[in-house]
């Protein structure tokens, strides 16, 4: 029974990474804009990186939220160390 428990539980985070990855190629889309339009906008890049923050917390987006991060860092330097300083709380 416990056995089973713990493989359905297994089975509904898998499924629920899945349905999240689904949303990754219209983000990432985002993010290339952002990056090739060379935009400045603070509030946007933050408010893409803190969803990008929660998928990764949920396993989903690292390579994406990194990619951003390396981008904001040319814009921010000590906005992008707070969101840095995040992503290692998440990684821990």
């Amino acid at each position: 029974m416990e056995i089973e428990l713990i493989n359905d539980l297994k089975q509904t985070i898998e499924n629920f990474q899945k349905t999240l990855q689904q949303y990754l190629p219209s983000l990432e889309n985002e993010i290339r804009n952002i990056i090739l339009s060379k935009t400045a906008n603070k509030s946007l890049i933050e408010n893409t990186l803190n969803t990008l923050l929660s998928l990764t917390d949920m396993g989903v987006g690292k390579y994406l939220f990194v990619k951003l991060l390396d981008y904001y860092k040319t814009i921010d330097a000590d906005g992008a160390a707070f969101y840095w300083n995040e992503y290692d709380k998440v990684e821990k």
